[in-house]
């Protein structure tokens, strides 16, 4: 594992402000993954998708214990991408028992801090959608589920990092 200090963290603009109260949800299935976040003055919802995400690790810390975590120190609420990291590498080498020959294009990481929880994806690409919304009761789980059946539209991605290199 890489030391702290060859890690850097750039926040990403999502063109909203999140929310400092909470309330992020995961949605995620083999083959994506969504945070639904509520945006500052509660006027509506962010998807933040993590681009076919091969891993994430979501839940604690939350912000008063924030400190402890490696990436987080310092960082305001927000989604930043973290580079330096070796998290692709070292799954790539887990890979490398069963499939010697196969390389991972790159992959991206990512680190999104919110008030009750802390979320890191290791994915293609980050794309941000915002929906509209006073978030009357019910709303989110309109716009969950509005989500949720977009991403069974769409062409079925694999998880795996895409352009594998075969190197036989």
């Amino acid at each position: 594992m890489l030391q702290e200090e060859s890690l850097r963290t750039v926040e990403l603009d999502l063109g909203h402000e999140l929310t400092t109260t909470g309330g992020g949800q995961l949605l995620m299935d083999e083959h994506g993954c969504h945070v639904l976040m509520p945006v500052m003055d509660d006027r509506g919802v962010l998807d933040i998708t993590f681009v076919a995400c091969t891993q994430s690790i979501f839940g604690y810390p939350n912000d008063e214990a924030r400190e402890g975590h490696p990436l987080a120190r310092g960082l305001a609420y927000g989604v930043y991408e973290v580079f330096g990291s070796d998290w692709a590498q070292r799954l790539e080498q887990q890979n490398r028992i069963c499939f010697p020959d196969v390389r991972w294009a790159p992959k991206r990481h990512f680190l999104m801090l919110m008030h009750e929880s802390t979320g890191e994806f290791l994915a293609d690409d980050v794309r941000v959608e915002f929906h509209s919304s006073t978030l009357h009761a019910g709303d989110y789980d309109r716009i969950a589920h509005q989500v949720l059946q977009q991403a069974l539209d769409a062409t079925m991605p694999t998880m795996l990092p895409h352009h594998q290199v075969d190197l036989l």
